[in-house]
């Protein structure tokens, strides 16, 4: 598999901070009892969808109520609060620390995440990561948009970045994108015909090292 360019999502890719953010998305729902189950249904169905648009669509679709930009950003202010210190301080995937630090000698390596851009930025300064990376993309931009963006700025074609996730939302963007595929196991099952898994980032680093370029 010859590549010119890795992208990395970031929770349970990164960091394993996807707990974080279910435990999250779970106090908050428990303001609304009679809604809980099937707001936790929608979230666990939805990990593409960034809080914002979550939030939206809960506020719209499930209580039934109109959303206010004020009521948004309340809950997403309380969202981060609940997660941005122990996501910070959450500990690297396996391997993923090594991963950067090797491969981003190699090759470009970006971020795209659904989480917003302003909240990434913080949490990577905050870990002394954004030296390490040629680009980082966040919610709002959906990622087949940041794939079109990174092949514009690198100069390349689809079948020249490698994606790693660790969702089948990221599994189907990528094939909707044609980029190449890679998937960390994670509680996200993603069906094993669709795409090679590995049970973290040091296997993955393995795989890059010796079978790229």
């Amino acid at each position: 598999m010859a590549i010119e360019a890795i992208v990395l999502d970031f929770d349970g890719v990164v960091v394993e901070s996807n707990r974080i953010k279910h435990e999250a998305f779970s106090d908050i729902f428990s303001d609304y009892p009679r809604h809980y189950s099937e707001m936790m249904r929608y979230h666990m169905a939805h990990n593409h969808v960034d809080r914002h648009a979550k939030f939206k669509y809960i506020i719209e679709n499930i209580l039934k109520q109109k959303y206010t930009e004020e009521e948004g950003k309340r809950l997403v202010d309380r969202f981060a609060g609940l997660t941005r210190k122990k996501i910070i301080n959450a500990p690297y995937v396996t391997g993923a620390l090594e991963f950067i630090k090797a491969v981003s000698d190699r090759y470009p390596i970006y971020i795209a995440s659904a989480t917003p851009l302003d909240e990434l930025m913080i949490i990577l300064k905050a870990r002394g990561l954004t030296g390490y990376f040629a680009g980082v993309y966040g919610a709002p931009m959906p990622k087949s948009r940041m794939f079109m963006d990174i092949m514009k700025k690198e100069q390349i074609l689809p079948q020249d970045i490698l994606f790693i996730g660790d969702s089948p939302e990221d599994c189907n963007v990528a094939s909707e994108s044609g980029v190449h595929f890679l998937a960390r196991t994670s509680e996200h099952k993603i069906d094993e015909k669709k795409a090679r898994s590995f049970k973290d980032m040091k296997e993955i680093m393995e795989n890059v090292l010796e079978g790229a370029k």
